[in-house]
């Protein structure tokens, strides 16, 4: 169960950070979050995926673009890290009205 970001960051995997390139490690650190503190430890995207479900929960029209961002068909992980995240079996997003107003 993830949470997403208005940047579209998940977990502490922010657009354009270098914890979006860790391969080989389930955990990173992150040194310069955008966002307090700065300091923290992230599960990488080796990790998250390693779920069999992953359920996004979205709320708020401050992450309406996020959203359309990660579900679009172009765009990058970079850009929006929400998009490097799926379930081996299902990835089930979970969005209220305000999430959804920009799809």
């Amino acid at each position: 169960m993830l949470g997403v970001g208005p940047d579209g960051h998940i977990a502490s995997l922010f657009p354009g950070h270098p914890g979006l390139d860790v391969v080989d490690a389930i955990a990173a650190p992150v040194e310069d979050s955008p966002k307090p503190p700065p300091s923290r430890v992230t599960l990488t995207f080796e990790a998250l995926n390693r779920a069999q479900s992953v359920w996004f929960l979205v709320s708020g029209d401050a992450k309406a673009d996020a959203v359309r961002r990660a579900l679009a068909d172009d765009g990058t992980v970079a850009e929006t890290p929400a998009r490097g995240v799926t379930g081996k079996t299902e990835t089930v997003w979970f969005l209220d009205s305000a999430a959804a107003s920009a799809l």
